[in-house]
């Protein structure tokens, strides 16, 4: 079985370290997925050995946020975040951050990136949601099982499908 990666969008990062505005998720028709539910799923992934991927693209983003919060004082939020980045990046933690994905940033899978949101952007993908399309499909070509973990269904179903696992074939079998 392939090692998982479970890959956490902007608005699962957000949720989990409980940024004011942006600390529940509610879709209609769909249960809220809120801190307690997004800390259990990625402690039973851990649990389960699997990853923690940090996409550039939600890390910019999440910070972007935090810079954003009004009527409290962001100080708490950003050395909480600050932190949990260091942590990250030391390997303290079972967290993959940017720097295990560099090489999506040379010149080649740059422009494969911007072609590929050049495709997205009229069903209302964002550039960033096409960077974490992007990270999964790399994971995935390192034999990983890549979960997107969002609460986004547009960029959920994106998920690229785990490769199959080839099977020797049986030689005594006629």
């Amino acid at each position: 079985m392939a090692r998982k990666v479970l890959i956490l969008d902007t608005s699962i990062l957000c949720v989990w370290l409980d940024i004011p505005g942006r600390n529940k998720i509610e879709k209609k028709g769909k249960d809220v997925i809120g801190k307690q539910e997004v800390e259990s799923k990625i402690k039973a992934e851990i649990n389960d050995g699997a990853r923690i991927v940090l996409p550039l693209a939600s890390v910019i983003e999440c910070g972007n946020h935090i810079t954003q919060i009004k009527g409290v004082d962001p100080k708490a939020y950003i050395d909480k975040f600050a932190d949990f980045i260091i942590k990250s990046i030391n390997g303290t933690e079972p967290w993959d951050i940017f720097t295990n994905q560099s090489e999506l940033f040379d010149e080649r899978k740059f422009r494969e990136l911007v072609e590929k949101w050049r495709e997205l952007a009229i069903s209302g993908i964002s550039m960033g949601d096409a960077s974490i399309i992007q990270v999964a499909e790399l994971y995935v070509s390192k034999n990983f099982t890549a979960e997107i973990f969002t609460g986004d269904t547009g960029l959920k179903s994106y998920e690229p499908a785990p490769q199959r696992e080839i099977l020797p074939r049986n030689k005594n079998r006629r």
